[in-house]
């Protein structure tokens, strides 16, 4: 009997041992990319908007699905030169009962209204982003405004979905916090704090939080506060993005030819990458 609870002892303090290892762990979290990578990233944008123009209140619902090619074009030192290619574009919104679908698969449509997504939405396909991130993830440069004119309410891997790292090694349980300006020459910031949850087998499991000012969305002038909040999951290897899900809550005031249109948007974003 003595001999099976000294046993027994031992297999606890090796298994708290072995728990205690493992919780301490420290991994380094960066961006490790290969030269001439190609990634397929798929974003599912459920978002639900609120506007009040001229004294009336209209509300609508969006469904986005954003196809797109992202290729590790050079790698210069410490940063990576990313071009991310819109390869399909699905949009269905419901406003106010009115229905409208577009598919840049399967472009024709007779409506008035879809042939006006179409030719808003139809001149982003082909289009090439490209970012510069730091090894962190942080965006030293983008064109998207340069190259997207039109379709504001498209919004691609490149605008604030990197996962932004500590730039240390930082073991499980712990958190950093970043400030990710998506595009370096706008003041639109997402401050977020970021926590290592768990390491398992390939991935890393990494949680956020945190708040989101700007004063202008677009180009355009707008008051924007709001929060972020999500999941991801990441490769360990390369840091890149498996997978993500994220709830997003924003008010802003608009400024449209003179006139203040205050708006509420709520939205709830997954991202697959292959």
């Amino acid at each position: 009997m003595k001999n099976k609870n000294r046993i027994s002892l031992i297999a606890i303090v090796m298994l708290l041992s072995s728990i205690q290892a493992f919780s301490a762990k420290e991994v380094d979290l960066s961006y490790k990319l290969e030269k001439g990578k190609k990634y397929a990233m798929e974003i599912n944008n459920r978002q639900t908007i609120s506007m009040n123009m001229m004294g009336q209140n209209m509300n609508l619902t969006q469904n986005i699905v954003i196809n797109q090619e992202i290729l590790v074009a050079d790698k210069i030192e410490d940063s990576y030169t990313l071009e991310l290619n819109y390869k399909r574009i699905r949009f269905n919104q419901n406003a106010m009962g009115m229905e409208i679908q577009w598919d840049s698969d399967k472009p024709a449509t007779e409506d008035p209204i879809s042939q006006q997504i179409a030719a808003s939405l139809g001149k982003t396909i082909g289009t090439t982003v490209t970012a510069i991130i730091d090894l962190r993830g942080q965006p030293l440069s983008n064109n998207r405004s340069e190259v997207i004119t039109e379709a504001s309410n498209v919004s691609g891997f490149e605008s604030g979905m990197m996962i932004v790292y500590a730039g240390k090694k930082v073991s499980i349980g712990e958190t950093w916090q970043v400030s990710l300006k998506p595009d370096p020459n706008s003041d639109f910031v997402i401050t977020s704090d970021y926590t290592l949850d768990e390491i398992k087998g390939k991935n890393a499991y990494i949680s956020f939080s945190g708040i989101i000012t700007g004063t202008q969305l677009m180009g355009e002038k707008a008051e924007i506060s709001g929060t972020i909040s999500g999941k991801t999951i990441v490769e360990l290897a390369s840091g890149w993005i498996v997978s993500a899900s994220i709830n997003q809550a924003m008010e802003m005031e608009m400024e449209q030819q003179g006139t203040t249109i205050p708006m509420q948007m709520n939205s709830f974003i997954e991202m697959n990458s292959k």
